[in-house]
């Protein structure tokens, strides 16, 4: 017997039916690469010269197979012009300047740095090509509940850590210690002095994390006034001033203030009183438990002695700044391999894009920031698009600020939250965000 087959055309029903499932599965298989990132990046395999598997790289790996295979299944990619305008230059070079490198000395562990550049921008930026604009929404629920639960869990981690660091709890309750052994990470550290890293890599990374929480939270209560989107940033800037991250105090300042403009003046008096009373509870707790001097003991030096003569910023300034600049005068045209290989440290992301790709790619990352404010206040003012704006406008100040002292442009979490605030430009200035609901709206 001759078994039925079932022909099934390019512009049929069930084709169609076929591309939106193999989209929502990408979609389910990005966000579980993104819970990976929030909580297994510092872990994986070393493989001695060549570097380094971190556990997420696998499903990264997956992600990218899959939407490979999307594409040749026929699959129409959707370009935003804008986010290939203002981001493309800079991820063009993050992905093409070490592979050169590497072939250039030789060396195969270099070229994997773009293999790494690959699995934490084209997961997210494949979902935005190949999903449909109107289902934005839905990818933004699963990312909100993402956020919204990892806040929590980090942020009473994050609680546990300092309490076990003061002898308030014991230490078997750092169960984050018990995987050092598989940590791959350089500068995996479980709590520095006083400040926790919750399930990151570091302090700086969990800092990076309330930054990021926040911008997403904040922006969405000043546009929408929603109380439970205050209530998350409130507890992101607790994420962040447990951290006692001054770069990360400096832009959550800023971001704040941005958003607080943009409020009526009833919203401006409830949100400084909310902000102000839990603040004031937060110092009294921590000054009966810790010591406030002993908690922000950062803050207290770096008033004492000055900017410059920072026992942290002033080893930048005369020390690790002027090293690194040295090393770069070795490369005419750039070390084109990540920078931190060669100079041992950098402790600045300008620094190290200047020296990987010098002003080719300072004036990448000069079009990313530039590009980014421009877009926000453009749209700013239109409701519709005022959320998805401020987040972008937010991101911006972060990383113009974050990037003296760090490097969050490589933050994973940075990488994927960037690409998704464009994404939510795009589809909210089309109105197809609306029409969430299967069966309605059409393709973008």
């Amino acid at each position: 017997m001759i078994p039925q087959q079932t022909l099934v055309f390019a512009g049929s029903r069930a084709a169609r039916a076929g591309r939106v499932s193999l989209s929502s599965a990408y979609q389910a298989l990005v966000v579980a690469y993104i819970v990976s990132l929030l909580y297994l990046y510092p872990y994986g395999i070393t493989l001695g010269p060549l570097g380094s598997v971190r556990a997420p790289d696998l499903l990264g790996l997956l992600c990218l197979a899959v939407g490979a295979a999307a594409i040749v299944m026929g699959m129409r990619l959707r370009a935003d012009r804008v986010f290939l305008v203002i981001v493309g230059p800079f991820l063009f070079l993050e992905l093409v300047t070490p592979t050169l490198g590497g072939i250039g000395y030789g060396s195969l562990s270099d070229v994997g740095s773009s293999l790494r550049m690959a699995i934490l921008w084209l997961p997210m930026v494949l979902v935005t090509m190949l999903t449909s604009s109107f289902a934005e929404p839905r990818f933004e629920a699963a990312l909100r509940r993402i956020l919204a639960v990892s806040l929590w869990t980090n942020a009473c981690y994050a609680v546990i850590q300092v309490a076990a660091a003061f002898g308030f709890a014991p230490r078997w309750l750092l169960f984050t210690e018990l995987l050092e052994p598989w940590a791959v990470e350089e500068y995996f550290n479980v709590v520095q002095g006083l400040r926790p890293a919750g399930f990151f890599v570091n302090t700086t990374a969990l800092a990076v994390f309330g930054i990021v929480c926040l911008s997403y939270f904040y922006a969405h209560y000043a546009a929408r006034r929603q109380a439970g989107d205050l209530r998350y940033a409130l507890l992101s800037l607790f994420v962040i001033l447990v951290t006692t991250s001054r770069a990360a105090f400096v832009a959550a300042g800023l971001i704040v203030m941005c958003g607080w403009f943009l409020m009526t003046r009833a919203r401006k008096v409830v949100v400084l009183s909310i902000f102000a009373a839990a603040g004031a509870a937060f110092l009294v707790a921590v000054d009966q438990t810790i010591g406030l001097e002993q908690a922000f003991y950062r803050f207290t030096r770096l008033a004492e002695s000055g900017l410059l003569a920072d026992v942290s910023f002033g080893r930048r300034v005369h020390d690790t700044w002027p090293t690194a600049l040295a090393v770069a005068r070795d490369y005419p045209l750039g070390t084109l391999i990540s920078a931190p290989r060669v100079a041992e440290l950098i402790d600045s992301g300008y620094l190290n894009y200047y020296m990987q790709g010098r002003w080719v790619f300072i004036a990448a990352v000069g079009l990313l920031l530039a590009g980014q404010v421009f877009v926000a206040v453009r749209f700013v003012g239109r409701e519709d698009v005022r959320a998805g704006a401020l987040m972008m406008l937010f991101v911006a100040i972060y990383l113009a600020l974050g990037m003296i002292t760090a490097n969050p442009a490589r933050s994973p979490l940075v990488i994927i939250f960037l690409v998704f605030v464009f994404w939510k430009v795009k589809a909210d200035r089309s109105g197809r965000w609306i029409a969430a609901t299967p069966g309605k709206g059409k393709d973008a």
